[in-house]
């Protein structure tokens, strides 16, 4: 979280956030859904089976990224003097 905060405009935060919570909130029905199915195919222990596994292996996206090498967080670059924040645009002017 502090990665993307730290590479996001201040004007953004907030979409940013809400993108990411519809991200990750989104999903869980799915997820609800995906389980039930496997339960009823598998059986209880087969996708607990599954379940674990995916949860061991959840790291792997971080982990083969070079987020994992990186040793100080980016920051946004300051908006020059003149220049306008995405947010005080005109919907015309997007």
């Amino acid at each position: 979280m502090s990665f993307r905060q730290g590479l996001c405009p201040p004007g953004l935060l907030g979409r940013m956030n809400a993108t990411m919570r519809f991200l990750v909130w989104g999903t869980m029905p799915f997820g609800g859904f995906l389980g039930g199915v496997l339960g009823s195919t598998v059986g209880v222990r087969g996708t607990l089976l599954i379940a674990a596994v995916g949860g061991s292996l959840a790291f792997l996206p971080v982990f083969l990224s070079p987020l994992r090498r990186a040793r100080e967080l980016p920051s946004c670059p300051e908006p020059a003097a003149g220049d306008r924040s995405p947010d005080s645009l005109a919907p015309t002017d997007r």
